[in-house]
C-alpha cells in the first residue's frame, strides 16, 4: 500500500488562490464605486469607496483564507490492492472509493504555478465518467513527485488487471489439480493393499 499526502507548496498555492479572489473582487468593486461616488459628489469619496470594496470582502477572505491549513491536512492518498481511497473535505469530511476495475484513465496534470512550486496532479477517470464537463472522479492534489505515484498507480492497475485474468484459470485448475491427487491417493492405497495381500500368499 502507497500513501501520499500534497507537498506542502500546495497549500501556498491554496492561500495564493483566495488572495487573488480577493484582489479581483477587490478591484470589481472599488474601481466603479470610487468613480460612482465622485461622480455624485460623496464627500471624501476615495475613503468610502476604498472602505466598501475591502471591509465586506474581508468577511469571506479571512475565514476562507484560515480554512485552508486544515483542509490542506485533511488531504491524503491511499493506493490500496484493489481501489484507490481520497480523504478530503474539512466542514465536510468525504472519503471517496475508486475501484480499480473502473478506472479507465490517469492523466498528469501541472499548470505554469504548479511548476513554479514543483507540484503536480494525478485526474483519475472512471468508466461511469461519461460525461466530458463532470469532474473525474478522483483528484491527487499538490504531488512532489507526481512522475512516481503515475508509475505506481499504473503499476497497481497493471497488478490488478493480472490478478484478474489469473483468476478464471485458478479457479479451474484447483478443482482438477485436487482430483488427480485425490485419484494418485486411491491407486497408491489400492497398490499397498494389493502388495500386503500378496505377501500373505504362500
Amino acid at each position: 500500500m502507497y500513501t501520499y499526502i500534497p507537498k506542502k507548496t500546495y497549500l501556498y498555492k491554496m492561500l495564493l488562490s483566495v488572495v487573488f479572489v480577493f484582489a479581483v473582487i477587490w478591484v470589481s468593486l472599488y474601481i466603479p464605486m470610487y468613480f460612482i461616488m465622485r461622480e455624485e459628489g460623496v464627500v471624501d469619496y476615495q475613503s468610502k469607496a476604498l472602505f466598501w470594496a475591502t471591509i465586506p470582502n474581508l468577511v469571506w477572505a479571512v475565514p476562507a483564507f484560515l480554512l485552508m491549513f486544515p483542509l490542506y491536512k485533511r488531504y491524503r492518498y491511499e493506493l490500496m490492492d484493489d481501489e484507490i481511497v481520497v480523504h478530503s473535505g474539512y466542514i465536510v469530511q468525504k472519503v471517496a472509493h475508486v475501484p480499480y476495475r473502473m478506472v479507465t484513465n490517469i492523466e498528469i496534470r501541472r499548470g505554469l504555478l504548479d511548476r513554479w512550486l514543483g507540484i503536480g496532479h494525478l485526474k483519475i477517470d472512471t468508466a461511469g465518467n461519461s460525461d466530458p464537463n463532470q469532474r473525474p472522479e478522483a483528484r491527487l492534489m499538490g504531488l512532489e513527485n507526481v512522475d512516481t505515484a503515475y508509475e505506481e498507480v499504473a503499476g497497481c492497475l497493471r497488478a490488478f488487471d493480472e490478478a484478474q485474468q489469473r483468476l478464471p484459470w485458478e479457479r479451474v485448475r484447483r478443482p482438477v489439480t485436487e482430483a488427480v491427487d485425490a485419484e494418485q491417493d486411491v491407486m497408491r492405497a489400492i497398490l499397498s493393499e494389493l502388495k500386503s495381500i500378496n505377501g500373505k500368499l504362500p
